[in-house]
């Protein structure tokens, strides 16, 4: 064959693969394919230094021998060099999940594997395209490597430390981990350290000496469920099965805990002080490991004053007084409270004064449910201090806001007069103090006053039909009279059989 056949044979051939290979590039653009960058670097360097090698060869018949034929071998050895460390970055070393390439190996393997590919092909151009002979050079590569190893022994530790992580794999990056005293999150792995991101968003450098050393702890293996176990102190004089109820309440409505694996409390120890109780609880979001805690704790401060759970304090303390003690404030301020709300305007002084002596002051802390839609209901709560909103789930399940309720306002009158269930949920917004007027504290005086239940059913029925006071009522028109009274009526059956007149 004549030699320019030949060669035009050799271009018309590169130029159908090179323009094979632009396709496939477009076509792996498109779908976002790491082997994009791969096939880019074929066309633009293993084709033309191979064009170039047969052209010198075949068409030309340059001396095998000779340097120019081997420098274009050499080119063609180092394209195809670049092209296997590209295909090894980009492809051999990823992992598919799903229908996306997102995981990578860590960066420790690939950089090792990257190495021997140069080398391996460092030798085979040496020693097949040169024709030098390797042993002296390895003899002097084997001395040199001894000398490095004493040199660079603690580098060394931690490279082979490396490795040990990389095949054994008991964390990758994004996983929380604890060495040590130390808590992070991993960010980068590499030949001789990890790097890990505490929560003070300080990097910290670990040699991998040290992980491989040290015990590790894995929080986000092998689920990202993990354990928390707060130990809590109360009194010996509260009981214990009610205790566990309050901590029990307590961490379930609180949030970002799990309700699977389920909450449980423990009776762990008696202390000096305390009975010591033991709340485990699980979390799947860790990085929020502190709010979580922040909440629950605070919340278990506010549970315990509600339900008069006592948490000593771990040292004796002694009280003296030294003149008579003042009378509890609340039992005065409830009484006030009471002879504001119009329910109980037909009370007389003394009856409020009674009624007092079995209220409560109960508080909340701020995203606590004071009380919730659809659960039955025998109290009635008066807003002392803070800020309540009251909501009602509609139709998808979402809660609407529907009033705000402040200081002297109230709700659940209806529930502590007839048993209704809650038609709506209360929330405390801030720090909230509500007064709570119980059926046990109204049940003796209707017993007493047969005619207060129509009194306070008219009063009521006043309200809901719009009209402020029973004075309203003198001067409303008849159709009004008449639906009030009608309404009243009806609510003195209900008072009546709810209490049981």
């Amino acid at each position: 064959m004549e030699p320019w056949l030949e060669i035009a044979l050799y271009v018309l051939g590169w130029l159908a693969l090179a323009l094979l290979a632009t396709t496939l590039a477009r076509g792996l653009d498109r779908r976002q394919h790491p082997l994009r960058g791969t096939v880019r670097m074929v066309r633009g360097l293993v084709l033309p230094a191979l064009l170039l090698y047969l052209v010198g060869w075949r068409g030309l018949h340059w001396d095998p021998q000779g340097t120019p034929l081997r420098i274009v071998e050499t080119l063609l050895w180092l394209a195809g060099i670049l092209v296997a460390l590209s295909f090894v970055t980009n492809t051999a070393l990823m992992r598919r999940e799903g229908n996306t390439f997102a995981a990578r190996y860590p960066k420790l393997l690939i950089d090792i594997l990257r190495l021997i590919l140069v080398l391996v092909g460092g030798c085979f151009v040496v020693a097949g395209v040169w024709d030098k002979d390797l042993g002296g050079m390895l003899t002097a590569v084997g001395v040199s490597s001894i000398v490095l190893g004493f040199a660079l022994q603690n580098t060394l530790d931690n490279v082979m430390a490396g490795i040990a992580v990389m095949f054994e794999r008991p964390f990758e990056v994004g996983d929380w981990i604890t060495v040590g005293s130390l808590t992070g999150e991993v960010v980068e792995m590499n030949w001789r350290s990890v790097r890990v991101r505490t929560r003070a968003r300080d990097m910290v450098v670990i040699p991998n000496s040290v992980i491989g050393k040290e015990t590790l702890v894995n929080i986000s293996r092998p689920t990202r469920a993990h354990a928390e176990s707060p130990v809590f102190g109360f009194s010996y004089d509260d009981p214990p099965n009610k205790v566990k109820r309050v901590l029990l309440s307590v961490v379930r409505s609180t949030r970002g805990v799990l309700t699977e694996p389920q909450p449980a409390v423990r009776t762990v120890n008696y202390a000096a002080y305390s009975i010591e109780y033991q709340v485990r609880f699980f979390i799947d979001d860790y990085p929020r490991v502190q709010e979580i805690n922040d909440e629950f704790m605070t919340r278990v401060w506010y549970a315990a004053k509600r339900n008069r759970l006592s948490i000593p304090f771990p040292i004796s303390v002694n009280y003296e007084y030294r003149q008579t003690m003042p009378k509890p404030v609340v039992k005065h301020r409830a009484v006030d409270v009471l002879n504001s709300v119009p329910v109980f305007v037909p009370l007389s002084p003394e009856e409020l004064e009674q009624m007092s002596l079995d209220c409560e002051r109960l508080e909340f802390g701020r995203g606590e449910r004071v009380v919730h839609q659809g659960d039955p209901g025998d109290a009635m709560y008066v807003v002392l201090e803070g800020t309540a909103i009251v909501t009602v789930r509609t139709d998808n399940d979402a809660e609407r806001e529907v009033a705000r309720l402040s200081r002297g306002e109230f709700f659940g009158e209806m529930a502590l007069l007839t048993g209704d269930v809650r038609s709506a949920s209360v929330t405390a917004v801030d720090d909230l103090a509500v007064l709570v007027i119980h059926k046990a504290a109204l049940h003796a005086m209707l017993a007493r006053r047969p005619g207060l239940a129509q009194e306070m059913a008219e009063i009521v029925e006043a309200r809901r039909q719009g009209l402020r006071a029973l004075q309203e009522l003198q001067d409303a028109a008849p159709e009004k009279k008449a639906a009030v009274q009608k309404g009243a009526g009806e609510l003195v059956q209900r008072i009546r059989r709810f209490f049981g007149l």
